[in-house]
């Protein structure tokens, strides 16, 4: 892939050299996505990374039939981690905003450079687990911040 410039300038993929972040592109796909697209849909399976190199996406996750707004990606955010770690259903959808480029990077691509590579595959599995580590206390507050809120606004009637 000739992008690697380009992923130089992305979060986790940054601290690799220009070598290293060559062959672990060298297996991923890049995919081209147009406004509306669903790229991941909740339910289904995925052993797959992505990583946004262009575009707006949204991830929503859906339960009791309301559609629950998680997160806006963009240049650089990465989704699909989960399923690195626990393959299996993906448990949002993730929606482009806009046309835009995500370069898909699947478990065994991953495995095969982590292989290879074990001290940069510990450093790059670090600072996606550094982003993951961040949504999930993020999470939480919301969470938190619900059921207080909820709570009070229940009391008040």
């Amino acid at each position: 892939m000739s992008e690697v410039k380009a992923f130089k300038r992305l979060g986790f993929l940054s601290a690799l050299s220009d070598a290293d972040l060559r062959e672990l592109l060298e297996g991923a796909k890049r995919i081209e996505f147009r406004k509306g697209k669903e790229i991941l849909s909740q339910g289904h399976h995925n052993a797959s990374l992505f990583v946004v190199l262009d575009g707006l996406l949204h991830v929503r996750r859906s339960g009791g039939g309301h559609d629950v707004f998680l997160g806006r990606l963009e240049e650089g955010s990465f989704f699909g981690e989960l399923s690195l770690f626990d393959p299996g259903s993906t448990s949002a959808t993730v929606e482009a905003l806009s046309d835009g480029v995500v370069i898909e990077i699947t478990r065994a691509c991953l495995d095969q450079f982590l292989t290879r590579h074990p001290a940069t595959g510990a450093q790059l599995l670090r600072s996606i687990l550094k982003d993951v580590s961040g949504r999930l206390r993020r999470a939480d507050e919301r969470l938190t911040d619900s059921v207080v809120w909820g709570n009070l606004l229940r009391g008040a009637g």
